[in-house]
């Protein structure tokens, strides 16, 4: 049976710098695209408010 002495690798500041932005690469800039507003929503809200109720059946006498 062989043993085996663990050695940890030393790196320098400017490897670890270097390996971290290798490993995490920096975010890209939010895209300006433009969002999706519905504008008929307010016009399609205004119309069912102010259109007449649904007729009602008649009373029988």
């Amino acid at each position: 049976m062989a043993l085996q002495a663990l050695t940890l690798p030393v790196a320098t500041a400017e490897q670890c710098t270097a390996l971290t932005t290798l490993m995490a690469p920096p975010e890209t800039a939010v895209s300006d695209a433009p969002l999706h507003e519905p504008h008929a929503a307010g016009a399609l809200l205004l119309g069912l408010l102010i259109s007449p109720p649904t007729p009602k059946e008649p009373k029988d006498r």
